[in-house]
């Protein structure tokens, strides 16, 4: 699930949305992606989300064979309810009880709803994108957010509507942040993920548990020390089987331990670049200045950043980044 907070406005940062007017961004789009762009991108980020997963899934699967092996004659019960499961949540339905299930999103109430009409009547035109195609929940939070999950759902917060109904929050600002999630499923950057998240539960689960023990064993160290003791016990693992001469199991647990750090690399990586062309998105249809002024309001003061290392794991890139890219594509479009 991708994200955007809606922050407040502020006289400051409303300069940045500039002068062009939602009425003039329906007529006038800036760029646009042809068919075929958009059918390669989907295609691309639904096979590289399913090469970063690949091992957690094949891990889930392994797992699940071996916790059905105590069900005896219905061993196999495990694994097709598991595939089932999988299976309903690539329809509207299955989609629809994830997302409320998992993510707490719910539908507006009739007061929401008549709220959020405008702006998302706006989103759903400046991007041509049919009513029917994709659903709107409200998540009930106290921070501004909006998310895009699956193959047809977008959510604000409660705070968000909120904000907007106390005109904290413009409407040129909201549509901008509905027209990013927009993007995130026109790019289909989001539509693998409910799947790819119940495929690799099992892993993630499993995984949470030995780390919980690993933690606990290590005197709860802070986590820059664990991840070294974790690394250096898989290290001696693959060279102790290695030395005596089990290559099949020693190759098993460095495939293990690189998968264990790179997938969640790979992952992270590919987020950040649906990140970037969501906001390309937003700019190919005029708002990228409204946008920008979200992300800047977003900042609340920590325009500084952190650490390169944990920069790799994150998946949003850095403020600056986005609003850098934004600038400069708006500048393009101008010149």
């Amino acid at each position: 699930m991708r994200r955007i907070r809606c922050p407040r406005m502020s006289a400051p940062a409303s300069r940045l949305t500039g002068s062009c007017s939602l009425e003039e961004v329906c007529v006038k789009p800036i760029g646009g992606q042809s068919p075929q762009d958009v059918r390669r991108r989907v295609v691309r980020y639904g096979l590289w989300r399913w090469v970063a997963a690949a091992p957690a899934v094949v891990g889930s699967l392994l797992i699940l064979m071996l916790a059905s092996g105590a069900l005896g004659q219905w061993s196999g019960l495990l694994v097709l309810t598991w595939s089932a499961c999988a299976a309903a949540m690539t329809t509207r339905a299955g989609e629809r009880m994830t997302v409320r299930a998992a993510y707490r999103f719910h539908q507006p109430s009739p007061g929401q709803a008549a709220a959020l009409q405008p702006a998302w009547a706006t989103a759903l035109r400046v991007t041509g994108t049919e009513a029917g195609d994709v659903e709107l929940y409200v998540q009930t939070a106290r921070v501004p957010n909006a998310y895009a999950a699956g193959g047809r759902s977008v959510a604000v917060t409660s705070r968000v509507l909120q904000d907007y109904e106390s005109g904290r929050l413009p409407e040129d600002l909201l549509v901008a942040v509905l027209v990013h999630e927009l993007g995130h499923h026109a790019t289909g950057a989001t539509r693998p993920l409910l799947l790819l998240s119940w495929l690799t539960a099992p892993w993630r689960l499993t995984s949470r548990v030995l780390t919980g023990v690993a933690s606990t064993l290590a005197g709860r160290r802070p986590r820059p020390g664990l991840a070294v003791v974790v690394v250096a016990g898989a290290a001696v693992a693959v060279i102790h089987a290695v030395q005596q001469g089990q290559w099949a199991v020693g190759g098993v647990l460095a495939f293990v331990g690189l998968a264990a750090v790179l997938c969640p690399l790979a992952d992270a990586a590919i987020s950040r670049q649906a990140e970037f062309d969501a906001d390309r998105f937003v700019a190919d249809h005029g708002l990228a200045l409204g946008l920008a002024a979200a992300l800047h309001l977003l900042d609340d003061g920590r325009r500084a950043g952190s650490a390169w290392p944990r920069r790799l794991w994150a998946s949003h890139p850095t403020l600056d980044r986005r609003i850098t890219a934004l600038l400069r594509t708006t500048a393009d479009a101008r010149a």
